[in-house]
């Protein structure tokens, strides 16, 4: 066991195997997920100061180091592993990029064991202080010591027929509470030992969080951590530390004190999504939606960038779904509906992946998306959208997620407000299905619980106990779903005409939206009922600070009710948030009466102003675009078994299935081959060609496939990559180890890359990959611009461009030529190439010149749809900032 550890803190190899059996890491399965492909130093100031042993000839990895430091400290644990496995592949000696990977995993214990174990292995050869830092971590996974550790247990590989996740690490424990107090105190020793390093007071603070949050150690003094947070700003005022600050006083009366760290927070890491994400939460705990919601967008900006600069699909990273569902909060909150319902809308349109993003796993852009287009619809009472999209795939029927039973009771509500007592009917019958299904499931379970406990001969209490168990475990959701059906029945006796105070009783006791149900009370003439009314509305309307639609049906039911004075106090106070708010929403329509009341007229909404304790904020398409984009696929030429060419921008208007395999003697490829075959008429059906693509040299892919052409077993064409080109480009390419990985890629008509698969294991459920490329297909690219080969038959007010632009390239007469000075040059015709790439994409762009060796370029755009801001956006998120020169 030593020795397989002793593997990890092996050279990575940077020579590519040309006949690899198999795309697993040579050092084991804790390398085989996580990110294999390059980092990059990415654009952004220098906040950390983290000095490491490194190699005497690799000085230039400090600048990697404090990179992964950086990203440590927001959370951005993919990029970070990304950087410290940089670190390791040039300096396999390391021992603080172990450290530093097992810092990354600080949700996966077992994986971040092994690092751990192999940072321990290493540490002879350290300081003293990267002593304490590796052994903290080593104490607090238990894998210390020169024994070898209890539980640490090498993964093996699948076989073949094995699902993909048989060869990852056994699971492990988190750490117990006594290894989490234990770690505050050795953080504690290390700033006792070295009080300059704030970053060990930044990762203290951190773990401090951590315990309390997960482990439930209680925080007694957040004043006393507020300190150390001090002396860490008091040496660099712009640390990434303001992350931890927003979480130590988040959701806490105190916040209001620390609004300099929301706005701070992006500021301090540019580059760290999440860092642009966490200044939300002050400004939404403060009821200040506009900014909370310019936080959020903010961060969406920054993860596209990095998304496309890195082939990531959007639900990989981490926080990704949760900060755009907050930002379809923030917009819903200040009624902006229809760009809330945009966005939920996209993010139901976003790729959906097995192991990322579904629609039966919670906090996933699919999941998500559908209950923020409920939500928002149903709050502002938009019942013939919420109908329309019921028949849609953004809301479509989908009973084996939470998200079902929302979407029919949803259904069922609209229906009832449409006076459509079929649909109503329907929708009820929808969920009394669900209570006799769950019903089913819990008898199962309740039988399963008391058999397990008789085998293991448990006593007749714990036997008993182990059922209740199994009981209470479905309580919830059936609540919630006779809640539901009583709620639902209720709305049908109102829309029938039957006794109205029984039916609005019935509604409460059914813990029917308060929101809706004041209002309906209200209109009732009955004085008890209208007094409910106000009751239930401030109910709703409570710690709800900047909520548009809860105080505006607060201000309407305080006035209908009588209690005017009251109803403009509220109303007076909600236009404050109003400015950007859609009046023509229902409940702000029967506001109409108030504002007339103050002689306001029909728009009533204050001008816009920006806050004015936020410093100056910066164009936000100066971060990213503002929605998912798909990158463009590099173009290639490959040879098949039989004399011919297939080139990928031939096929341009049809997509195309693309199926990096390691060639015909890696078994598991052979096996995806063959999972593909069944569906590949289906696949043509729906207008989708197949292409596989190997490394087998043309004349092995020739023996494999036999001499026949259309006898060759495969019902696609077969190409040959024996030079790796084009595994390299398309990113199936490990650069730490030099080896080849699986890729499996749907590029659409336009030539965009609208899913994407890379591991050390080909990707088999070929089901799904049909369902899902069918249903991407189908929809647009949010913001997508027409490609940069337009021809003057597609565009007939273009001109020719004069020299020295190509001849065959038109522009519109409106063309704006930008001047550039790359941070980084181009050098090589690859490397415009790059930048053609990486342009292309933008909207209006029509063309670059740029030459070998030279760091200037200048490129034409479309003036009246784009600009250079948007140019030196568009680079930097494809990692060639530069900046605009004088033409």
């Amino acid at each position: 066991m030593l020795d397989a550890l002793l593997v990890l803190t092996l050279a990575l190899q940077s020579e590519p195997v040309l006949d690899p059996i198999d795309a697993h890491s040579e050092h084991g399965a804790a390398f085989d997920t996580g990110p294999r492909q390059a980092a990059v130093l990415m654009p952004g100031p220098d906040r950390v100061d983290f000095p490491v042993t490194l190699a005497p000839d690799q000085e230039h990895l400090a600048a990697f180091v404090e990179q992964g430091i950086a990203q440590l400290h927001g959370f951005w644990y993919l990029e970070a592993e990304r950087t410290f496995r940089q670190i390791l592949s040039e300096d396999p000696d390391c021992a603080m990029a172990q450290w530093g990977l097992a810092m990354a995993n600080v949700d996966h214990p077992e994986r971040a064991a092994w690092f751990a174990r192999a940072a321990w292995l290493k540490r002879g050869l350290v300081t003293k202080r990267e002593r304490m830092y590796i052994d903290m971590i080593a104490r607090f996974y238990s894998v210390d010591g020169p024994d070898e550790p209890e539980g640490l247990v090498e993964a093996r590989n699948p076989a073949p027929g094995e699902e993909r996740d048989a060869g990852t690490l056994p699971s492990r424990e988190a750490p117990s509470k006594a290894a989490c107090e234990r770690l505050v105190r050795d953080y504690e020793a290390l700033v006792w030992e070295h009080p300059e390093d704030i970053e060990a007071k930044a990762f203290l603070v951190n773990r401090i969080w951590l315990n309390r949050r997960a482990g439930g150690i209680k925080t007694t003094s957040r004043m006393a951590v507020e300190a150390l947070l001090d002396q860490i700003f008091a040496v660099e005022p712009m640390h990434p530390a303001h992350h931890y600050r927003i979480h130590l006083w988040d959701r806490s009366d105190e916040v209001k004190h620390i609004v300099d760290t929301a706005a701070a927070c992006g500021p301090a890491m540019p580059s760290i999504a999440h860092n642009w994400h966490m200044g939300g939460h002050v400004f939404a705990h403060l009821g200040r939606h506009y900014d909370a919601s310019w936080q959020q967008e903010a961060s969406a900006r920054v993860d596209h960038a990095h998304m496309a600069r890195f082939w990531i699909l959007p639900d990989e990273i981490h926080n990704f779904a949760h900060n755009n569902e907050w930002l379809t909060r923030s917009l819903r909150h200040q009624g902006r509906v229809d760009e809330a319902v945009e966005l939920a809308k996209n993010m139901v349109e976003l790729p959906r992946h097995p192991r990322f993003n579904t629609v039966d796993k919670p906090r996933t852009s699919s999941a998500y998306g559908r209950r923020r287009l409920i939500e928002t619809l149903s709050a502002f009472e938009q019942w013939e959208a919420l109908k329309e999209l019921g028949s849609t795939m953004y809301l479509e029927p989908h009973v084996e997620d939470a998200g079902g039973a929302a979407r029919a009771y949803a259904m069922g509500r609209a229906a009832a407000h449409l006076d459509d007592p079929e649909g109503l009917a329907a929708a009820t019958v929808e969920l009394e299905s669900m209570i006799a299904d769950l019903k089913r499931e819990r008898a199962e379970a309740v039988d399963a619980a008391e058999a397990e406990a008789l085998v293991a001969d448990a006593k007749t209490e714990d036997v008993r106990k182990a059922m209740d168990e199994a009981l209470r475990s479905f309580e919830g959701r059936l609540r919630t779903l006779r809640d539901n059906v009583d709620a639902l029945r209720a709305l049908a006796d109102l829309t029938a005409g039957g006794d109205r105070g029984a039916a609005l009783a019935a509604l409460q006791d059914a813990r029917y939206d308060r929101i809706h149900l004041a209002r309906m009370l209200v209109e009732s003439e009955e004085p008890e009922l209208r007094k409910r009314a106000v009751e239930t509305a401030r109910d709703a309307a409570r710690n709800r600070k900047g909520q548009l639609v809860e105080h505006a049906t607060l201000a309407h039911v305080l006035w209908e009710a009588g209690e005017r004075e009251e109803a403009i106090e509220v109303f007076e106070e909600l236009r404050e948030g109003a400015a950007l708010a859609d009046l023509d929403l229902p409940p702000l329509r029967r506001l109409a009466p108030l504002a007339a009341e103050l002689g306001l007229g029909a728009d009533w909404r204050p001008e816009f102003a920006p806050a004015s304790d936020v410093a100056a904020r910066l164009d936000l398409a100066e971060l990213g675009p503002a929605h998912w984009i798909p990158p463009m696929a590099p173009d290639f030429t490959l040879p098949d078994a039989y004399g011919s060419e297939v080139t990928l921008s031939d096929l341009r208007g049809r997509p195309v299935l693309v199926v990096n395999f390691l060639g015909f003697g890696c078994v598991h490829c052979v096996e995806q081959l063959q999972a593909l075959v069944p569906v590949a008429d289906r696949f043509r059906e729906a207008g989708i060609e197949i292409l596989a693509v190997g490394l087998n040299p043309v004349e092995d892919v020739r023996e494999s496939l036999g001499d026949d052409p259309d006898d060759t077993g495969f019902p696609f064409r077969v190409l040959a990559d024996p030079s790796l080109a084009q595994f390299k480009e398309w990113r199936a390419f490990d650069d730490f180890e030099g080896i080849a990985l699986h890729g499996t890629y749907l590029v659409d008509g336009n030539g965009r890359l609208r899913w994407i698969d890379i591991s050390h294991l080909p990707f088999m459920d070929v089901e799904f990959l049909l369902d899902e490329a069918k249903r991407l297909l189908a929809l647009p690219v949010r913001g997508d611009a027409p490609l940069a080969a337009a021809t003057s038959a597609s565009r007939p007010d273009a001109v020719r461009v004069s020299e020295p632009g190509p001849a065959d390239v038109v522009v519109p007469p409106n063309a704006l030529r930008v001047g550039l000075v790359l941070d980084t040059a181009p050098h090589c015709e690859n490397c415009i190439k790059d930048l053609n790439r990486i342009l292309g994409g933008l909207e209006g762009f029509v063309s670059l010149e740029a030459k070998p060796d030279d760091n200037r370029i200048a490129v034409i755009v479309d003036s009246t749809r784009s600009g250079s801001k948007a140019v030196l956006a568009a680079l930097v998120a494809g990692g060639r900032p530069g900046r605009v020169e004088p033409e």
